[in-house]
């Protein structure tokens, strides 16, 4: 039985963190909605983000804005089973109403994986995951974890290899209640999903999407690492890296579709949400003091040599204490402002001339290189700690490993002789690689029907 044409399937969108879809997803929302009917379910978006999403000049086939809340709102509780009926009624609610063909959302909390599981209970959807974020190796990435929660969540005089222990029975607990406990409260079956954001485990697109699209070879390599089936993987550039997508940018969020070179003497330093850290070597600890004392050291450093310079201190959106950090960094120099953790790093991105970035390695620091590839981009991992090497030989991203490198470059920076390495664009495309989303999800449309039907 061969199956009809679908003339125009309707796509089901989710934002997911707001701060990752102005910097990515709303570009792969403007594709799509030029040539498919969408459903937008949105997260809480900043102001100017919403705004544009009301223009139908930029969205012509956005038929409707449905609010959720996983990650804005209040704050409750992972397990709450109130908020897992409210995921689970919602879910259920807009897949019956609107019946899409084509699900993007991500496949690793359980909000999606109900849009999903109900939506191919009716007909044979196509769910694709796109990558958010930076992503990197899970399992330095879950060491992290463990290590982080042994330290700040059990604080009793145990030895570490018994607090390691706990930490991990406690994550393998809360894996089983939020996959499998909560699913059975509202009548569904659990989820046995090969990836999970709790354990830390396996990477997007390994539960329920059929295909997972990353923005790279380098991050192909790494979901394959990762676990990501290479049958479900594929590449489509970043949309700050294609024409069309960045143009879209340049309408909207960019002062100019093209970025100038800035001469005024403004650098952003990101400053991680991170209290402690470990050292990359053995994993010991670099305490809350110890970790203070070196982000202290690098803002000094900053401010000495760049005197005449206006610093910009940018807080992670999770930074806790933030009015006693602000009167401690700003205590430093007349020239250091600490900014607000909600504000869209973006605005800081394109006035600045050069953008510094702490561990654990921020996604601002990648955007930042494909938005203003001219511009001076830092990645600083003085004391050589845990993850903090995620952008060594990374494109338009300086790594810098020791303080006196650090203090060279910048002295060269401040007497405008720094220098930027020049990397040669790709030439061609990589044969699993897309040059734009409606190729990709026509595509998969083709493929999807070909083993559905």
């Amino acid at each position: 039985m061969k199956r009809k044409n679908i003339v125009s399937p309707k796509a089901l969108f989710t934002t997911g963190l707001p701060r990752t879809f102005r910097a990515s997803n709303i570009a792969h929302l403007y594709e799509v909605s030029q040539v498919y009917p969408v459903v937008l379910l949105s997260e809480k978006l900043d102001p100017e983000t919403e705004k544009i999403l009301h223009d139908k000049a930029l969205f012509p086939k956005l038929e409707k804005i449905i609010p959720y809340r996983q990650f804005t709102g209040e704050k409750t509780n992972l397990f709450s089973p109130l908020k897992n009926y409210y995921y689970y009624k919602l879910a259920k609610e807009i897949i019956e109403k609107y019946k899409p063909d084509i699900l993007i959302a991500g496949d690793t909390h359980l909000f999606q994986l109900y849009l999903s599981r109900f939506a191919k209970k009716i007909k044979p959807i196509l769910h694709i995951s796109i990558q958010g974020g930076l992503t990197g190796d899970m399992r330095q990435i879950s060491l992290s974890s463990y290590l982080t929660n042994a330290y700040l969540k059990m604080p009793l005089p145990l030895p570490l290899g018994i607090k390691f222990f706990f930490t991990k029975c406690k994550k393998y607990l809360g894996h089983f209640l939020y996959f499998w406990i909560l699913p059975l409260t509202v009548g569904e079956a659990p989820f046995r999903v090969k990836a999970s954001f709790i354990l830390r485990k396996g990477d997007d697109g390994m539960n329920a999407a059929d295909f997972s699209i990353v923005y790279s070879k380098r991050y192909y390599t790494s979901a394959l690492k990762n676990g990501v089936p290479a049958e479900k993987l594929y590449i489509l550039p970043h949309p700050l890296a294609r024409k069309t997508t960045r143009e879209f940018f340049g309408k909207t969020f960019f002062t100019s579709a093209k970025p100038q070179k800035i001469d005024k003497k403004i650098a952003t330093l990101m400053y991680s949400e991170q209290e402690i850290g470990f050292r990359r070597k053995d994993h010991s600890l670099i305490s809350k003091k110890k970790m203070r004392e070196t982000r202290l050291e690098i803002i000094n450093l900053i401010v000495q040599i760049l005197k005449e310079w206006k610093i910009f201190i940018k807080p992670h959106p999770e930074t806790s204490n933030i009015k006693e950090l602000k009167k401690t960094l700003e205590a430093i120099s007349n020239n250091a402002t600490v900014t607000k953790p909600s504000e869209p790093v973006d605005r800081y991105i394109e006035k600045s001339k050069v953008i510094i970035g702490v561990p654990p390695a921020s996604t601002t620091l990648w955007t930042a290189s494909l938005r203003c590839p001219d511009k001076i981009i830092l990645s600083l991992d003085l004391y050589h700690e845990l993850l903090g090497d995620t952008y060594k030989d990374f494109n338009g991203i300086e790594y810098i490993d020791n303080k006196e490198k650090f203090i060279n470059l910048l002295k060269e920076i401040r007497d405008n002789r720094f220098q930027k390495k020049r990397y040669k664009a790709k030439s061609k495309l990589e044969l699993n690689e897309f040059s734009n989303l409606v190729g990709a999800l026509e595509y998969f449309l083709r493929k999807k029907n070909a083993t559905t039907w």
